[in-house]
């Protein structure tokens, strides 16, 4: 992911969000074969080569590919969805109608078609 700013510090890495608690990475490293010293680290990159060949991988392997995303969208399944959230209130309608955005008569015309 590039950066959006220049004065911007984190890296793609940081939107990887994986509970350390969990050892989603470092197990995923460990099957590759990759383990880090006691109370060590991996070697530098390790975890950028690891994404960069999976992504080669599964680029080449169109099996592979159906079966990791069949596994994500299982996974998604089970995750908790946002509660969508009513954002327009009578204020922000008339608003919209001053500005422009919708007019008078499509604001009726919606009222008109809650109150039927």
């Amino acid at each position: 992911m590039p950066s959006t700013s220049t004065t911007q510090k984190s890296t793609a890495m940081d939107y990887l969000a994986a509970p350390r608690s969990e050892g989603i990475v470092k197990n995923l490293m460990a099957l590759l074969g990759f383990v880090a010293p006691e109370k060590g680290r991996l070697p530098a990159g390790a975890k950028l080569d690891t994404l960069v060949a999976l992504t080669d991988v599964l680029g080449a392997n169109s099996e592979m590919q159906s079966m990791v995303a069949t596994r994500v969208l299982e996974l998604q399944a089970t995750r908790r969805t946002a509660t969508p959230k009513v954002a327009a209130t009578p204020e922000s309608v008339i608003a919209a109608v001053k500005a422009g955005k919708i007019s008078l008569s499509e604001l009726k015309a919606q009222i008109k078609l809650l109150e039927s």
